[in-house]
Parts: C-alpha cells; structure tokens; sequence
C-alpha cells in the first residue's frame, strides 16, 4: 500500500474512514456543504496549478485564472507576484512527487515546490489557501512537516545520488495567500530525523496490523471529524454539524491520493 499524509492523517483520525476510503473503495458520498467544499478544491487546485506552470517558466491559461470570473484567485495570484517568498537559485522542481519504502509500503508525498540549491541543500515551499494561517508552533508539529522533512532526508539518494541529503540542509517554507507575508520556515536536523522517521514507520506498523481485520474498524471517538466526513451517513451519525470548507488541502491530497498510480516513482532506496 502506498501512505500519503492524507491516508496517515485519515488513520489517526477515524479507522472506519480509513477502511471505507482504502480497503472496501466504498464511493465517497455528496458530503455536506458539497457546493463550498468543491469551489474552495477547484480554486485550491487552480491556484497550484498556477504556480506549478510559473516555476516551470509557462505562462498562465485563461481556465486557471477563473476565465476572469474569480476574483480570489486572482488576488490570490496578485499577492503572490508581490510579496511572494523568495526562493533560492537552483534546480526547482515544482510538483515533485517523491515515494521511498517503509517496511513493506511505500511512503508519499507531493511537494508544490523543491528546489535543489548547489550546496547539496533541498527547500520545499508548500502553498496554503487556508482561511486562518498557523503559527510555527502549530505547524511544527503538523502531520506534514514531519512528514516531508523525513520523507526527503530519507530519499534524498534518490535526488542526489551519491550524496543523499543532510537533515540539517532541509528547509521547509509555507506560505499562506491569506497571509503572504508571514510565511513560516521550519529547519531540521539528524536527530529531529530519527524521531520522525521512528513514528512514522511506528504508525505505518500499526496500520499494517490492522489490515488483517476483516470486520468493521472501529469510529472515531471525536464526533467533530464525522462533521467533515461524508461517510457520516453511513456510519449513524448523519446530522452532526459540518465543518467549515476553510481548508482546500484534504481535497488536494486526496486527489493525489487517488492519482498515485500514475506518477512517475523516485528509485526505490537499498
């Protein structure tokens, strides 16, 4: 199986949704609020789309700047030219996807931005459209950062052969269309390594033995993750208040969950 932070996250958060989503395939149902939850996607992923075609050095189409109907997407884009953070000289590789071996899985993650600097450094910049930015120490301890830190020290062979990556040469920069100039950079370093990479593998293990359960995993204790989860009615909480769509970066995953077949795969490591 391939483990994104969508499907970790998805794990910690209700393994009923986990089983639903992953192992039974059961069709995701209209959630509630449908038509925000879809605007905010389509306009989160228009946004990346747009910066991936800027670091690729193409101009933007008309379809991903709203066809001059979307005036956030444009301010969006605006902010961005502006006060944008800046980003070092190197080999920028926006939308790289990077997959490295966890025990008997494979781990994911999708970067809007890396750049590979000559020093032998690597600096991912991820975009976020969230309505409220967080601080650095919320993100510090986010599922992501941990996540994407461990996921390139550990594949960094595969980008660099020969060299591999240095923990403490990793950055990662978030940047917010909500708050484009306090943009949060969080470093690393090889001992904040091996405890990321230890609790990963440690949750990928215990996903691992939970797929030998046939029966019905078990509902999340918190009903407040059933109001942002469309299988609500097939779970017998049908009715729990829906959270608000202020957040575009579920859908963004779970779309590159469900795209994963088909990107190109770094080589695995030894």
């Amino acid at each position: 199986m391939v483990f994104s932070r969508y499907k970790l996250l998805t794990f910690l958060a209700c393994r009923r949704r986990f089983q639903l989503r992953y192992l039974v395939q059961q069709p995701w149902p209209d959630a509630p609020q449908a038509d925000e939850w879809r605007l905010a996607s389509e306009r989160g992923l228009a946004f990346h789309k747009l910066l991936e075609r800027h670091f690729l050095g193409l101009p933007p189409l008309p379809a991903e700047m709203g066809a001059g109907e979307d005036r956030a997407l444009r301010q969006w884009w605006q902010r961005f030219q502006e006060q944008g953070p800046v980003v070092p000289a190197g080999q920028r590789l926006p939308e790289l996807t990077l997959m490295v071996p966890v025990g008997r899985h494979l781990l994911t993650g999708r970067f809007d931005l890396l750049v590979l600097t000559g020093d032998g450094a690597a600096h991912i910049f991820d975009w976020k459209t969230e309505r409220r930015p967080r601080s650095l120490a919320e993100l510090a301890g986010d599922w992501q950062t941990r996540l994407y830190l461990a996921l390139l020290a550990e594949g960094g062979e595969a980008l660099l052969p020969g060299r591999g990556l240095d923990p403490a040469q990793i950055r990662l920069t978030y940047w917010f269309v909500h708050d484009p100039a306090g943009g949060v950079t969080i470093g690393y370093n090889a001992t904040e390594h091996a405890a990321s990479w230890a609790g990963i593998r440690a949750l990928v293990a215990q996903i691992d033995g939970q797929l030998a359960e046939t029966a019905a995993w078990p509902l999340t204790d918190d009903w407040g993750v059933c109001g942002r989860c469309a299988y609500q009615v097939l779970c017998g909480r049908l009715g729990v208040p829906a959270g608000e769509p202020d957040e575009v970066e579920e859908a963004w995953e779970a779309l590159a969950d469900e795209d994963a077949g088909a990107w190109p795969m770094l080589p695995q490591l030894p």
